[in-house]
C-alpha cells in the first residue's frame, strides 16, 4: 500500500483517478495547487505533476520515502531526470494520449491565424472584409518538423486540406513517408520552401532553440510557425525580432518559455522576491510582447485539453502507478545522455613585444600587425573545421581580445558571448618583464633559463611560477568553464602561454616534472574532447600556416623597395 500525492489536479482529473485506483489498497491525496517547496509531502511514496510543475533536486531530496515520479503528460523535461536517478526514483510518462488531439489543435491554431479569427469576432456584420483578408491552406507547402505520433496525424489532416508536406526528423520514418506521401528534407530546406510550419518535435538538449535566427531567417516572409510542442524549441526573442521586422508573417503559439510566469500568482510571486532571475524577467517581457503583437495567436498551453485526451492522461497515469508495484514500467523514462562541448584552446598571436623578443607577462600590449593578420588565418582554418561556437573566454589583457575578436570576425560569428577573466591572464614575469629573452638567457645561462620558462616551479624576481597561474586558472577553469562544455556548448578559449599550459596540465593529468615538455602552442589550434571532470577524453591538434604570411612581408618590402 502506497501513499500517493497527485499535484496540480482539477475536478476531472480527481474523478478519472479516483476512478482507476477505487480497487487499490493504495492511500491517495489530491493538491490543486503546483508542487513547490512548502508543500511537499516528505512521507509520499509516488507523486504526479502535471508538466506545469517542476519537479527539482531539492524536492526529490526532501522526500526520503520517494519512489515513482509519474508525469501526467508526455514531456517530462519539468522534472529533474538526474537528481531521480541518483535518488533511485523511476520517472514515468503518458507517451501517447492525444495525436489527433494536439494536431487538430495546431490546425486550429493555424486556421486563427490565417483567416484572422480573432480580429473578425471583433467586427461588426457591416465591416468592410478587405482588412480581414485571409489565405487558403489548399496547395501550400507545409512544413513539420517532428515526425512522430503527433506529427503524422498533423500529416495527415495537412493532405486532408490538399497541402503539400515536408518534414524534417533527425530519425525519418521512411515507411511513413510512403505512406503518408510526403518527402523529408533537411532542417534548412523545410525552413526555405514551407507556407506554414508546425514544431512536433521533443525538448532536448540538442532541440533547444531548434527555431532561432538563422532558420527564422530562412523562412519565407509570407511564412507562419505553430508552436504546439515546448516553448523551448523556439529562440523568443529572435522570433518577436523576426516578427516585428515583418520577417515572418505571423506566430501561432500554444507553447512559449518560461509560460509559467504568464501565471497571474506566479508574476506575483515573482514580484515579492528580492530580485528578480534574468531569465524570468526577459521571458515575461517576451510574452507581454507577443501577446500585443497583430500578427500572432498566443493560447495557453491548451492543446492537449479534451475530455477524451485527459481520460487518456489519467487512465495511463493510474495505470503507470498501479503496474509500478508489480515491478513493470513500460513507460519510463531516463535521463538522456549527456553530450559534452567541445574546448577550442588558442594562444594569442604575435604581440608587438613578442615581435621584438621581449617577455610581456602580465604587461597590456597590443597585437601586432601580423598578429592581426596571423589571428585571421587561424579564424580562416576554424571555417575549414567548421566550427561553431556558443560563448568564448579571453584573458584581462588586450592581445588575447584581439586574437579573439579577429577570429571570430573570421568566422563571421560575431555575436558569440564573450567573457574576460584575469584568472587566465598570462604569468607575471617580475623583473624579467619587458626584458628582450635572449639577453636573458645569456645572462643566467641556457639551462636556467629554460627553467624560467618552462618549469612548474621555478621563481622569477617578484613574479609567477607555473604553479602560481595554474592555482588561479583551474578553479576559474572548473567553476566557469567547465559548466558550459557540460551543458553542451562548444567553447573557443584564447589565453596565453603559461595559462594555457596550466590547463593543458590539468586535462591531461600532466605530472609537475613532465610539465616543462608543454610546447607554447604557437599557431596551434587545440580542440579537446572531455569528461563530466574536465578530463581528457580525445585531442586534435591542427596547426596553422603562418608562413604564407612570411611571403606577404617578403612579396611588401619587394613592393616598398621597387617604389623608393
Amino acid at each position: 500500500m502506497a501513499k500517493i500525492v497527485f499535484y496540480d489536479t482539477t475536478e476531472l482529473d480527481k474523478q478519472h483517478l479516483s476512478k482507476h485506483l477505487e480497487t487499490t489498497d493504495h492511500n491517495w491525496d489530491y493538491v490543486d495547487a503546483k508542487i513547490t517547496d512548502d508543500n511537499i509531502d516528505p512521507d509520499a511514496e509516488v507523486i504526479s505533476v502535471f508538466v506545469t510543475c517542476v519537479v527539482t533536486r531539492r524536492m526529490i531530496d526532501r522526500m526520503p520515502k520517494l519512489k515513482l515520479i509519474a508525469c501526467r503528460s508526455t514531456g517530462f523535461n519539468n522534472v529533474d531526470l538526474e537528481a531521480a536517478e541518483s535518488n533511485g526514483v523511476i520517472v514515468v510518462n503518458v507517451p501517447t494520449y492525444g495525436e489527433s488531439t494536439v494536431a487538430e489543435y495546431a490546425f486550429t491554431l493555424l486556421l486563427g491565424l490565417v483567416r484572422k479569427l480573432p480580429q473578425t469576432l471583433h467586427e461588426s456584420l457591416d465591416t468592410q472584409q478587405t482588412d480581414l483578408i485571409g489565405r487558403d491552406l489548399y496547395g501550400k507547402t507545409f512544413g513539420v518538423i517532428g515526425t512522430g505520433h503527433i506529427g503524422q496525424k498533423a500529416i495527415h489532416i495537412a493532405k486532408g486540406f490538399g497541402m503539400q508536406v515536408v518534414a524534417y526528423d533527425p530519425f525519418p520514418n521512411e515507411q511513413a513517408a510512403a505512406d503518408l506521401g510526403f518527402s523529408y528534407k533537411e532542417l534548412d530546406e523545410v525552413a526555405a520552401v514551407s507556407d506554414y510550419i508546425s514544431l512536433h518535435a521533443p525538448f532536448t538538449q540538442q532541440t533547444h532553440h531548434l527555431v532561432n535566427t538563422e532558420f527564422l531567417e530562412k523562412m519565407k516572409d509570407s511564412a507562419i510557425l505553430v508552436n504546439t510542442a515546448r516553448g523551448e524549441l523556439v529562440d523568443t526573442k529572435a522570433l518577436i525580432m523576426s516578427l516585428h521586422e515583418k520577417k515572418i508573417a505571423g506566430a501561432a503559439l500554444d507553447v512559449v518559455e518560461g509560460e509559467s510566469v504568464a501565471n497571474y500568482e506566479e508574476e506575483v510571486a515573482l514580484l515579492r522576491r528580492d530580485q528578480i532571475p534574468p531569465d524570468d524577467l526577459l521571458h515575461s517581457v517576451e510574452i507581454n510582447t507577443l501577446e500585443k503583437m497583430p500578427n500572432v495567436l498566443v493560447t495557453p498551453h491548451n492543446a492537449f485539453n479534451t475530455i477524451e485526451a485527459i481520460e487518456r492522461i489519467n487512465s495511463t497515469t493510474a495505470q503507470n502507478i498501479i503496474t509500478y508495484w508489480y515491478g513493470e514500467t513500460p513507460n519510463r523514462v531516463k535521463a538522456p545522455e549527456k553530450t559534452m562541448g567541445k574546448l577550442f584552446m588558442v594562444r594569442h598571436t604575435e604581440s608587438e613585444w613578442n615581435a621584438t623578443g621581449q617577455w610581456t607577462g602580465s604587461r597590456d600590449v597590443h597585437l601586432s600587425e601580423n598578429g592581426f593578420r596571423e589571428a585571421a588565418l587561424v579564424g580562416h582554418e576554424m571555417v575549414k573545421l567548421g566550427v561553431t561556437f556558443d560563448i568564448s573566454f579571453c584573458s584581462e589583457q588586450i592581445r588575447t581580445l584581439e586574437t579573439l575578436e579577429a577570429i571570430l570576425n573570421s568566422t563571421s560569428q560575431l555575436d558569440v558571448p564573450l567573457k574576460r577573466a584575469g584568472e587566465l591572464n598570462e604569468r607575471d614575469y617580475g623583473d624579467y618583464t619587458g626584458m628582450n629573452k635572449f639577453e636573458v638567457r645569456d645572462k643566467v645561462g641556457e639551462e636556467q633559463w629554460n627553467a624560467i620558462r618552462r618549469g612548474w616551479d621555478v621563481a622569477v624576481p617578484n613574479g609567477e611560477t607555473l604553479r602560481h597561474v595554474y592555482e588561479r586558472v583551474i578553479p576559474y577553469f572548473e567553476g566557469q568553464i567547465l559548466p558550459y562544455l557540460r551543458e553542451g556548448k562548444n567553447v573557443l578559449l584564447v589565453a596565453h602561454g603559461n595559462s594555457l599550459r596550466a590547463l593543458i596540465k590539468f586535462i591531461e593529468d600532466i605530472p609537475d616534472h613532465d610539465v616543462a615538455e608543454l610546447e607554447m602552442l604557437f599557431g596551434d589550434i587545440v580542440n579537446y574532447q572531455i569528461d563530466e571532470l574536465g578530463k581528457l577524453v580525445s585531442k586534435a591538434v591542427t596547426h596553422v600556416d603562418f608562413t604564407v604570411l612570411n611571403k606577404y612581408k617578403e612579396n611588401s618590402l619587394e613592393a616598398s623597395r621597387n617604389i623608393g
